[in-house]
């Protein structure tokens, strides 16, 4: 039994990728696009919020059928929610993006091996 052949087979379980490796600027530019939407969530403060003007435009008697706070909700979860989400959220995903070179396993004894795919 090879010990460097069992070490690279440990090396390749331990280097497995998670996500997919990003190859083309689209496959980044994918990935931020569905980050806009997560990027910055909804405090509990901004769904009461939000719950309220929902209530408020229920009220048939003041408003009638229509719900004039809509417009506000909808701002709040489209596009303010977005132009507050920080940059530091972006920018750690395209760092996560960028592929890593494998790291090497240290043996119990103190050798290193250095392991590929």
């Amino acid at each position: 039994m090879n010990p460097t052949n069992n070490a690279d087979k440990i090396q390749s379980v331990i280097n497995d990728d998670l996500f997919p490796n990003v190859q083309h600027i689209s496959d980044v530019k994918q990935v931020l696009e569905f980050m806009t939407d997560y990027a910055a969530p909804l405090s509990e403060e901004q769904i009461r919020a939000i719950l309220l003007l929902e209530d408020l435009g229920k009220n048939k008697r003041l408003h009638g059928d229509k719900n004039p706070y809509q417009g506000i909700i909808k701002a709040i979860t489209g596009d303010y929610k977005r132009a507050v989400s920080k940059t530091e959220t972006f920018l750690r995903t395209i760092e996560e993006l960028i592929p890593k070179p494998p790291k090497p396993v240290i043996m119990a004894d103190g050798r290193m091996v250095k392991g590929g795919k």
